[in-house]
């Protein structure tokens, strides 16, 4: 693998945040070490930013907006997902999953100190076997948050599972894009993006500089005219 990158800031206006338990996990934090105890393995800021904003200004007014993350964490990104639905005012539920008995119990406490409960539903389980039962509860997805196993194969499948729920306009955001791996090794979440890219088209925004070990945004849509 190549050598860490960390683009996750420190320092900045908490009130930036969109909610305020989440503003209260951050105090204090000034390094990787510090956010890993507070928020676990997540983008942190900038990324909780760009998140809801781009969440709050692609829901539908006249819709149900059915957003899905795979791998929750601690919940913290849930809890960016989850506010941004609440404050839209909009019909719509967070369908998050996470495989790990504790941090679905931390991400369960945190949701519920978020005052989030309301807008999510947190799922202990395998995305392999919970996002086909949760694809067939519906018949489109607005925006998924793909960022559970960060392997080639699971990114893969994920995907390949929500593409026939995807409108031309519908949008599924990665977390950690930068090509870490060497050529010999899984070339996890940038090889995947390469090859949906070839398999599906679509259009691709990656967003090199924020998030940390491994940084990246990148946001697929399928056709958004």
């Amino acid at each position: 693998m190549k050598a860490p990158k960390y683009y996750r800031k420190y320092g900045y206006r908490l009130s930036l945040l969109p909610n305020d338990y989440l503003a209260s996990l951050e105090e204090g934090v000034n390094s990787i070490e510090s956010a890993l105890k507070k928020t676990g393995f997540s983008i942190g800021y900038p990324g909780w930013g760009l998140i809801y904003y781009l969440i709050l200004c692609h829901l539908k007014p006249d819709n149900e907006n059915i957003i899905i993350e795979t791998g929750t964490n601690w919940g913290s990104t849930t809890i960016v997902l989850g506010q941004a639905l609440k404050d839209s005012g909009y019909k719509g539920k967070v369908y998050t999953i996470e495989i790990d008995p504790a941090n679905h119990k931390k991400a369960l406490y945190n949701l519920n100190a978020a005052m989030l409960e309301d807008y999510v539903c947190l799922i202990k389980g395998d995305s392999r076997l919970e996002l086909p039962r949760i694809m067939s509860e519906f018949d489109e997805i607005r925006v998924a948050f793909l960022d559970g196993s960060h392997l080639y194969d699971d990114v893969i499948f994920e995907f390949d599972i929500i593409y026939p729920l995807l409108t031309e306009q519908s949008i599924v955001i990665f977390d950690n894009t930068y090509q870490i791996a060497e050529e010999h090794e899984d070339q996890r979440v940038n090889g995947a993006l390469r090859y949906i890219q070839k398999r599906y088209g679509g259009n691709i925004i990656n967003l090199e500089y924020v998030s940390w070990y491994t940084p990246g945004i990148a946001i697929w849509q399928k056709s958004p005219f």
